[in-house]
């Protein structure tokens, strides 16, 4: 027993040994793992899905690797080794990759990679006309997106993954080059490169079906199979929303009228964390920003205006304008800015679509010699023909004003439809097709609006040329304060603030290229920049997983548009008085270290669509947004050696001698074990 026991132990610690050892040294050796996140998944609405999957344990296929199309129809025609995933040029996704993809049977997913000799002159994969469900009639009657290929709305059946990484890129080409890419008649014969792309999708069919399903009590541990699209809305005031009086348990304005400067904040694309919405959404933010902040200069001595601006920016407007829908929700049911509260002490007033005089929308606005007005059919009051004209003598010095013929795709749109008798227009660079030929997709980077960084000051903006961005979002900020102060103040503006091109520069900086810039070091939101992948998005994301870059924009319009208070020591607002909120925030630019209080009228409002509160909603009427996320596990994928189907089954036979052996053997020892372990015969330990 002695020796039995002793072998045993050996063995114990021998085998532990092997495990701790070469374990995961085995599992790194047999994989190549890459960056999952930028993978394609799925969305639906209140009729279909749209987007990708995966099959639930991961699709797995053969490498090819494509330069051209030639090669892709080669393998399409000659491939026999199985299941193949070919890696291709972003320039060849097209509708009818996408179908011969489809139809033939041998494809189990797409990866591709972007191809910097071959950048395509135009790629957008949205539809020709966004958000045809929720426009007012006649605007799809023109294709505003002309170079749309609708892939974006596509229930494609496998997985699509985009590798942005040469040094991925690289491993990929290398093992196909090593393994597959020879004696094209002999792959089944012999072990290929071959990847795996996981990313199944829980949610099916569409939102209502989802949404019953992840309702449905059927275990201890019940599982959400999807997520409503939504975020935030954010808005702030030039004046002061004070002035009210109580009505019929009603809070209401004293008679004030609202002008809405306004623009969107997400932008999508065909894969996951690729969002870089350069032309849109991010010309008009920073337009927005900064007209804001040099309307804030301009009347901070002003004391007499008649209607208030409202500063607004809507989250979801990508997926059927979710919070512009919400916003003309709230505002019908008496709940904008806030639901009516009996403890609130001096409660904000209800404002309401009748109370708005001008809405006026930015939307794409890189660069363009001309500069269009698109209004609405309501447009022909004398106030909004002088508004017009107010912006057209501003213009005059950068670009050549004109108007446009329809209302395009906007949140205006949504506003429409609430009151058709609202007077607005969508100010853009395009007249009835958008010239940005990368609308909703990865190559709208800094690229394509010709940004560069030049990290400027106050005193020193002589380096930025007069041709840049930076310039020409100053000239359209400066044309939009100068016709809003003379609108709300009644006179010409005669002071000398102009727009700061040393804070444009920087917000382009900060949603362009780095995160983690100066503007977003003010706000005091430092390191955005290693926030998950999934919360510095233009994507719109799902409303239980929070936008941090919405709350920064937020935060920025906030500081720009707010006061430095020296009364506010502790710099916390008062819950039941909510007309200002209070932050620590940075002096300026270029005093960093230096915080003092602000007090903002910048606030938040839920960017949910109404048809996920109301508990009676008709799905089939296409009244409000329906979107949502599928839910995931993880998305991952690897590269590894996919062994011939001669070589799996010598494993296999390999392995069945070797159990059928190691039965016999340990039978054989059993059997035999009164000889091989001889135990001492019993005896006292002094004897012994």
């Amino acid at each position: 027993m002695y020796i039995k026991s002793s072998i045993l132990f050996f063995l114990y610690i021998e085998i532990n040994l092997i495990l701790l050892s070469n374990g995961e040294r085995t599992k790194d050796q047999m994989y190549e793992h890459f960056d999952g996140r930028m993978s394609c998944f799925r969305r639906l609405n209140a009729t279909h899905q749209i987007g990708c999957s995966s099959k639930r344990d991961g699709s797995t296929g053969i490498i090819h690797y494509v330069e051209e199309q030639e090669d892709l129809n080669f393998i399409l025609k000659t491939g026999s080794a199985g299941d193949y995933i070919p890696i291709i040029p972003t320039v060849l996704l097209k509708p009818e990759t996408i179908k011969s993809l489809k139809n033939s049977g041998k494809i189990s997913g797409i990866v591709i990679y972007n191809d910097n000799t071959k950048i395509p002159k135009h790629y957008s994969h949205e539809l020709k006309c966004p958000n045809p469900r929720s426009n007012i009639e006649k605007t799809c009657d023109v294709p505003w997106n002309k170079h749309g290929t609708g892939i974006l709305h596509d229930d494609v059946p496998f997985p699509i993954y985009y590798v942005n990484n040469e040094e991925d890129l690289k491993k990929i080409k290398d093992c196909f080059q090593k393994f597959n890419n020879f004696s094209y008649e002999t792959q089944y014969t012999r072990s290929l490169c071959s990847i795996e792309l996981d990313a199944f999708m829980h949610a099916t069919t569409d939102t209502p079906t989802c949404i019953r399903r992840s309702n449905s009590k059927t275990n201890l541990n019940p599982v959400k199979f999807c997520d409503p699209l939504g975020g935030e809305n954010v808005w702030a005031s030039l004046f002061p929303i004070e002035n009210v009086t109580a009505k019929n348990d009603a809070v209401h304005a004293n008679n004030k009228k609202y002008i809405i400067l306004a623009t969107h904040l997400d932008t999508t694309s065909m894969v996951h964390a690729a969002y870089p919405g350069a032309v849109n959404p991010i010309t008009g933010i920073v337009t927005l920003l900064a007209t804001a902040d040099l309307l804030k200069r301009m009347v901070k001595e002003e004391v007499q205006y008649g209607d208030n601006i409202l500063f607004m920016l809507f989250s979801g407007e990508t997926y059927d304008y979710i919070g512009s829908q919400r916003m003309v929700y709230d505002m019908e049911k008496d709940e904008f800015p806030m639901k009516i509260d009996p403890d609130i002490k001096n409660p904000l007033p209800l404002i309401h679509l009748d109370d708005i005089s001008i809405f006026v929308e930015l939307d794409q606005l890189s660069k363009n010699k001309q500069l269009f007005a698109n209004p609405t059919d309501s447009s022909n009051n004398s106030r909004m023909k002088n508004f017009m004209q107010k912006l057209q003598n501003y213009s005059k010095s950068f670009a050549t004003f004109m108007y446009g013929s329809q209302l395009p795709p906007s949140s205006l749109q949504s506003f429409v439809k609430g009151n058709s008798n609202l007077s607005g227009l969508v100010l853009a660079n395009y007249r009835s097709n958008y010239l940005n030929n990368y609308y909703n997709s990865i190559y709208d980077n800094y690229t394509n609006v010709d940004y560069q960084y030049y990290n400027t000051t106050e005193d020193n903006t002589s380096e930025i040329p007069f041709d840049s961005i930076q310039y020409y979002t100053a000239n359209i900020s400066e044309m939009l304060a100068r016709s809003l102060y003379e609108e709300v103040i009644n006179k010409r503006y005669e002071g000398d603030e102009k727009p700061r091109l040393e804070l444009i520069d920087e917000l382009y900086n900060c949603y362009l290229l780095n995160p983690d810039c100066k503007v977003h070091q003010a706000i005091q939101r430092k390191k955005l920049g290693e926030t998950p992948y999934n919360s510095y998005s233009f994507y719109v994301g799902v409303t239980v997983v929070p936008n941090l870059l919405t709350y920064a924009i937020g935060l920025t319009l906030g500081w720009l548009t707010g006061d430095i208070v020296a009364t506010n020591k502790t710099c916390i607002g008062d819950p039941h008085i909510p007309v200002y909120q209070y932050f620590n925030m940075s002096r300026s630019l270029d005093n960093l270290n230096t915080t003092e209080c602000f007090r903002t009228t910048m606030n938040f409002t839920e960017a949910l669509s109404p048809a996920f509160i109301l508990p009676d909603y008709n799905w089939k009427s296409n009244k409000y947004s329906s979107w949502s996320e599928s839910t995931w596990k993880d998305l991952t994928v690897r590269m590894f050696l996919k062994p011939s189907a001669a070589h799996e089954r010598f494993t296999i036979a390999i392995g069945s001698v070797t159990f059928i052996m190691s039965l016999i053997l340990v039978y054989f020892v059993k059997s035999r074990s009164h000889i091989l372990f001889v135990t001492p015969e019993n005896c006292s330990p002094t004897s012994c």
